[in-house]
Order: structure tokens, then C-alpha cells, then sequence
């Protein structure tokens, strides 16, 4: 199966469709629950953080693995690099402004100073990822056969930390966080936070985020976000969903899924 770059494609371009039609597929399906006890009485509740961080998870990994195997001093193994960072860098980015904006504004609303800890760590782990993306631009931009090495070597130890840190702020949001959302919010709600997340997202953004959730999730529940989706979705656009998937997944996966899809 030919392998191409679908993301820069420009999803809309490429098949007619309007930001509208697009929005009306572009919700994750409530198909992800926790099990919790509160006060002795165990509830199913959807998990708000599940499907997008298995998708950072599986990006800063990859961007983790790369750094480490990269040769620095090989001009087209460094863009490759860059090329992996700014897919990683915009879904991190993209996905602290959607929490930002909807998940922890509405906390906020719920129970004033909620919010404070994950917006503040949101400030400095930004922080940390420009001095990455400065670092990484500039080993493309301004190559030094005499420094790369060095300069290669601090870039992956400074991303192995940022690697580390962002891990544990998403378990601290997984933990504390989501239990301040079940405790304030129904999951018809946290449904209606998640769709107005989906439908802000632009297009070839919404189809990066897939790249790398798909590889990370179970086959259920992989099944779970791509019916959901397709029931929704303009066929030429699921079409065009299923070429990703084609890339994304092994040979053995993808030929699941789509058996499971018909």
C-alpha cells in the first residue's frame, strides 16, 4: 500500500468540503469510561483526557525515539526531525488552548482557582517546548559539522526532560483533574466540552490529531472513534480518513478495522 504525507495535503482542498460539513463529523464518540468510587458507589463516567493524550503520548515518543537516533550531522536526518517536533509541537500546543478555553474555563466557572494549576503548568511547559522548537530550527537552519554533536546531544537531553515533565502533567490531569470535572459537570456535558473542542479545530489539524491517536488506542477502541465518525462524516471525507489510517496502521489493524467498519 503506497505510503504518502496525507496531513499537508489540505484536507478540504482536496475533496470540497466546507469547515460546516466538516464540524458535523469531527466529534469523538463517547465510547471511553472509567470506573470510580465516590463515597462507596461505583459509577461509569466518561475519561475527557483519554483519546487526545494517548495521541501526545505516542507523539513525544516518537519525537523522543527520533532524537535519540538522529545523526546530526546529516542535514536530511535533522529535517526529518523538524518535521516530526512541528506535528508534535502544534498538537501540544493546540490541545493546551482547547483545555485552556473550554475544559478548564468551565471548571473555572464551576469552582473558582480549579483551573490555576493546570493553566499555570499549561505557561511554563510552553516555556520549555519554544526553547525546543528554537533549538530545533535552529540545527536545520545554521548546521555546524564541528558543534553538532553537542548541539544534538543538548537538545535531546533537554527534550527527554520536557518528555518526562509533560508525561506527569497529564497523569496529574487524568487523576485530580478529571475527578474535578465528574464532580462538577454530567457526561452530557463533558460530551458538549469534547464537541465544542472538535468543531474549533481546523481541518488538517483535526487529521494530525489521528495520526497519532489511531496507532495508540485498543481496536475497540479504535472501532468506537472511527464509527462514530463515520456515521457522521461526508463519504469523500472518510474516504480520505481511511488513506490516513492506511499509513498509520499496521497492515493487520487497518485491514480490522475496515472489516469491522463495513
Amino acid at each position: 500500500m503506497e505510503r504518502r504525507n496525507f496531513i499537508s495535503k489540505g484536507i478540504l482542498g482536496l475533496i470540497g468540503l466546507s469547515l460546516a460539513d466538516f464540524a458535523t463529523a469531527a466529534v469523538w464518540p463517547v465510547t471511553n469510561k472509567a470506573i470510580t468510587n465516590n463515597k462507596n458507589n461505583t459509577c461509569m463516567r466518561m475519561k475527557s483526557f483519554d483519546v487526545p493524550h494517548k495521541g501526545i503520548r505516542n507523539g513525544l515518543s516518537r519525537l523522543s525515539l527520533l532524537a535519540g537516533k538522529t545523526n546530526y550531522k546529516d542535514i536530511k536526518e535533522i529535517q526529518q526531525l523538524n518535521e516530526l517536533g512541528k506535528e508534535v509541537f502544534l498538537i501540544l500546543n493546540t490541545h493546551a488552548k482547547d483545555e485552556n478555553d473550554i475544559s478548564l474555563k468551565y471548571l473555572e466557572e464551576k469552582m473558582k482557582g480549579a483551573s490555576h494549576h493546570d493553566v499555570e503548568e499549561h505557561v511554563r511547559l510552553h516555556v520549555a517546548q519554544a526553547r525546543l522548537e528554537k533549538m530545533l530550527d535552529e540545527l536545520l537552519q545554521n548546521p555546524n559539522a564541528d558543534k553538532a554533536d553537542q548541539a544534538g546531544s543538548e537538545f535531546y537531553m533537554l527534550l527527554a526532560d520536557y518528555h518526562a515533565d509533560y508525561l506527569q502533567h497529564m497523569s496529574k490531569e487524568e487523576r485530580i483533574t478529571q475527578q474535578l470535572l465528574w464532580e462538577n459537570f454530567s457526561d452530557e456535558e463533558l460530551v458538549a466540552h469534547r464537541s465544542e473542542i472538535m468543531k474549533n479545530l481546523p481541518p488538517d489539524t483535526l487529521l494530525l490529531w489521528f495520526k497519532y491517536i489511531a496507532p495508540a488506542q485498543s481496536h475497540q477502541e479504535r472501532l468506537g472513534l472511527f464509527k462514530s465518525f463515520k456515521a457522521g462524516a461526508p463519504a469523500l471525507l472518510f474516504n480520505r480518513v481511511k488513506e490516513l489510517l492506511a499509513e498509520v496502521l499496521t497492515e493487520k489493524e487497518y485491514n480490522l478495522l475496515m472489516e469491522e467498519l463495513q
